[in-house]
């Protein structure tokens, strides 16, 4: 063999050799990420009779495998004549939430129902959704007119929303109905009250506070209403009356207190204050009026003359 020709049987074995171990070099595929590949490529030159090697890189997509998503769990339907039979229990128990998810699932089959209407109405209410509470309450009340009960808490929610002119005239439909429902002059003070009407709202309160003198909640608001309106001295025996009906109701004692405290009947100011925070005090006013008015009380109490020893005088003690 000549020298040439043993030449290019060693180059075209070296070539061979070269291409297997760059296959065999090359990365499995199947991994969580992208790689970057790097196939080496031979090329020959006729020419010179040599070979040169370069690289190029190309961009392998490899697929993420990922799990299905765990399926949610759901609560199966319930049927309207379930849903009403939970609201109702929910309601009487006092879990207003409870009730008003329920209820509305058993509207669907009592749309035509005024009491339904006004019982997911209660339940709105009493879970602070106002303003579909007084959607449902003026449905019950366009299918039933005639319900005193539908127009007193349409004007209760109404005056939570601050919307006092529609209050006073939910409040006048119940008074038209009955004119000697309290409770029905009770909002319609309260809405008047609103609109700065005081006079008219004073004389409504009295006239409930005739008709109902053991409704203390009447009592409290007529004589927070005086109250505010500069005569304490005339607020005094409502707020004792509300006072001795609801005991435990912290404002009702605070309210008690202030009209105490601006009649100039300290001691009696603080025992309520005190009986307030001992009932909850949920928004601070009783804490804030008993620190405003201990100074007046070691004040007075400083103040007051010391009695002589009787042993000190013949004369006789009163």
């Amino acid at each position: 063999m000549s020298q040439r020709t043993h030449h290019q049987a060693a180059t075209r074995g070296a070539v061979a050799l070269v291409l297997g171990l760059g296959l065999a070099a090359a990365p499995l595929t199947g991994c969580t990420e992208d790689k970057k590949v790097t196939t080496p490529v031979v090329t020959s030159s006729q020419a010179t009779g040599t070979t040169s090697q370069s690289t190029t890189t190309t961009d392998t997509q490899v697929a993420e495998v990922q799990s299905p998503p765990a399926p949610v769990p759901q609560e199966p339907p319930i049927d309207p004549k379930t849903a009403w039979k939970d609201g109702v229990q929910s309601y009487q128990s006092g879990d207003f939430a409870t009730a008003s998810s329920r209820l509305r699932i058993a509207i669907e089959q009592k749309q035509n129902d005024p009491y339904a209407h006004y019982l997911l109405g209660l339940a709105l209410w009493k879970s602070g959704q106002l303003d579909e509470a007084e959607g449902s309450l003026v449905r019950s009340a366009e299918m039933n007119d005639q319900s005193v009960k539908t127009w007193i808490n349409l004007a209760r929610v109404r005056l939570d929303r601050t919307e006092f002119d529609g209050a006073l005239e939910a409040a006048d439909r119940a008074v038209e109905l009955d004119g000697q429902s309290s409770d029905g002059l009770h909002q319609r003070g309260r809405a008047l009250d609103g609109l700065n009407r005081g006079d008219e709202a004073v004389a409504t309160l009295e006239q409930a506070r005739t008709i109902s003198p053991g409704n203390g909640y009447i009592a409290n608001t007529l004589g927070y209403l005086l109250l505010r309106r500069g005569r304490p001295q005339d607020a005094v025996p409502h707020l004792e009356a509300a006072r001795d009906r609801l005991p435990q109701v912290a404002y009702v004692r605070n309210n008690l207190g202030v009209a105490y405290e601006r009649t100039g009947d300290v001691h009696r100011a603080a025992q309520e204050f005190r009986a307030a925070l001992q009932a909850g005090d949920s928004d601070g006013k009783a804490s804030a009026s008993l620190a405003r008015i201990e100074p007046l009380l070691r004040d007075r109490i400083a103040s007051q003359p010391i009695p002589e020893e009787a042993a000190a005088t013949d004369q006789p003690q009163n």
